[in-house]
């Protein structure tokens, strides 16, 4: 698959691996489609604008006009074709303009290209996330990614939804991987808020991923809810236990049992305790517990 141009709006300061801490596309493409940066975003006037500019974004290079017209109208004469990629990135090309500069798209007699300075969220997906403020801020927008040009199709252009299938499926696990990321960052920064939102996620997304799961059972856990930690692994076993005829992991297991402890801790801290009945109130404590253990 291509590799994409790394450039865009910078929010935050160099990381140490020299590649910018954060950025905001301004060109979002992956779940709910988006142009521009601010509160109010750019309108599209054409669906086919959206799938060329999704085209042009993952190819980044020149692309001949005959040939992106043959792509997307593929059922029309060569001239007629051609009026109608006319058209369409008339439209494309006053948006990115009002997105990204003037400069945004390149459009010559013979070739269409995406400036090499515009910003697209497939082109930051392999960025580092660093556990800072600053970056987290920029890197929100990870949370809300989906799938590639997600509820869009178009009927009759068979070389553009073979081309679509294929990158749906290679940027499905990249942005896997870097909610994954995000997850573990906002972890490490305290955020869990945006660690938990995108650790259900990530485990709602993919039912039988143990490192998933075994991320959000620490989320849980380091929140002081071992109750919902063993819902997740509950859940969990019981997946892999019908739907693949598979136990859970040691790692997961031994997590699973970590949270048992400290769920039993939290039933022996909730009991009163009395100096003057400390037999009763010891026999109590440990009748909790016993029953705690038994309902885990």
């Amino acid at each position: 698959m291509p590799q994409a141009i790394l450039a865009g709006q910078v929010a935050g300061k160099v990381s140490s691996s020299g590649l910018p801490a954060g950025i905001q596309p301004c060109v979002r493409l992956l779940g709910r489609r988006r142009l521009g940066t601010g509160t109010h975003p750019v309108q599209l006037q054409y669906r086919k604008g959206w799938a060329l500019l999704a085209y042009l974004a993952v190819e980044r290079r020149a692309h001949p006009r005959a040939r992106l017209a043959a792509m997307f109208w593929p059922g029309l004469a060569p001239a007629a074709a051609l009026t109608n990629l006319r058209q369409v990135l008339a439209d494309l090309r006053r948006a990115m303009a009002e997105a990204a500069g003037p400069q945004a798209l390149r459009v010559d007699r013979e070739a269409v290209a995406l400036d090499a300075a515009v910003a697209a969220d497939v082109d930051l997906l392999e960025l580092p996330v660093e556990a800072g403020a600053s970056t987290l801020r920029a890197a929100r927008w990870l949370a809300e990614a989906g799938q590639l040009l997600e509820g869009l199709a178009l009927d009759g252009c068979h070389e553009f939804e073979r081309w679509l299938s294929g990158v749906r499926a290679w940027l499905a696990r990249r942005v896997e991987q870097a909610q994954a990321r995000l997850r573990d960052a906002a972890a490490r920064c305290g955020e869990r808020t945006l660690a938990l939102q995108l650790a259900r996620q990530l485990a709602r997304q993919d039912p039988w991923n143990e490192a998933h799961h075994l991320a959000l059972m620490q989320l849980y856990l380091d929140m002081d809810d071992p109750g919902a930690a063993l819902a997740c692994y509950r859940g969990l076993a019981r997946r892999l236990r019908n739907d693949l005829g598979a136990e859970p992991s040691p790692a997961l297991r031994a997590l699973a049992a970590r949270v048992r402890v400290s769920a039993v801790r939290r039933a022996v801290g909730a009991v009163p305790w009395h100096r003057d009945r400390i037999t009763t109130a010891r026999g109590t404590a440990w009748a909790s517990t016993s029953d705690a253990a038994q309902s885990l």
